[in-house]
């Protein structure tokens, strides 16, 4: 992965999609014939099992396994009763336009999958079995923005991919609990919220949320939360509103506590941020 992070990777990534389906075989499924392709190819299989060659490897795949052909690679594949793989594929194609001294700049970092990985993350693999059926139906349904929402949909099967390969003792469950908390401070941030709060909401202790969110945000959760407010006061802000009227909009009691976290995030004070 050239040490590149997955936030990288993929805010930078121009992705092309020339292919995608739910593959339920049959008996005389096979990959051959032209063999060797052009273009990135990624399978999840839901059911059954597989043989599958790559460049004269072979692999005996099953439910939870993830299957990465790059280009040039050379593979085969059968599968047999009873026992008929069911899988879910996308084909593609990405790059990583680059502006930099005024130009574009083409890289290609490579992704940092194995060709047969198993997902043993059973909430992951269950996420991710989810948003790859949304995705394929998204693709087939006939509408004029859905190739956008399906790229949207692969991009977050990606993001997870990407952070399960490189985060150190990945748990999706704490993700997914983290999540809960993140949507619950979106749509919440301006009443009264302690960390017991938060910690209740998943029902684990304040002591471990902190070490999890930290671990998976950077932040602490109730830094995570000062820096919401923040963000949100900055657009009532630019709305006209005045700093005390902001300050009681976004959560705060005290307005001169409210400007000194503003400061604190932003290097301003807040009747300096307009200037």
């Amino acid at each position: 992965m050239s040490g590149l992070s997955p936030e990288y990777l993929l805010e930078n990534m121009f992705l092309q999609i020339t292919y995608a389906a739910e593959r339920k075989c049959t008996p005389d499924w096979k990959l051959e014939g032209k063999t060797i392709y052009d273009r990135h190819n990624l399978i999840l299989v839901y059911d059954g099992e597989a043989k599958l060659v790559c460049n004269q490897k072979s692999y005996t795949v099953k439910k939870g396994d993830l299957v990465y052909y790059r280009p040039e690679d050379y593979r085969l594949g059968s599968t047999s009763s009873p026992n008929l793989m069911k899988c879910f594929t996308v084909d593609f194609f990405y790059t990583h336009p680059i502006f930099s001294d005024n130009q574009w700049i083409q890289t290609d970092n490579p992704l940092p999958f194995c060709t047969v990985e198993n997902i043993s993350d059973h909430f992951l693999y269950s996420r991710i079995a989810e948003l790859f059926s949304s995705f394929i139906k998204t693709w087939f349904f006939s509408d004029y923005n859905r190739m956008i929402r399906a790229k949207a949909i692969f991009m977050e099967i990606l993001s997870l991919l990407l952070y399960w390969k490189t985060t150190t003792n990945f748990n999706y469950d704490h993700i997914r609990k983290i999540e809960t908390l993140l949507h619950f401070m979106s749509q919440n941030y301006c009443s009264k919220i302690t960390l017991k709060d938060l910690a209740d909401k998943i029902n684990i202790s304040p002591t471990y949320l902190e070490n999890i969110f930290k671990k998976i945000t950077g932040k602490s959760p109730i830094h995570y939360l000062i820096h919401l407010r923040i963000q949100k006061a900055k657009e009532l802000l630019l709305d006209g509103h005045t700093i005390s009227v902001v300050a009681t909009k976004v959560g705060f009691s005290d307005v001169f506590y409210f400007s000194k976290c503003f400061k604190k995030c932003e290097g301003v004070a807040p009747s300096h941020f307009l200037k």
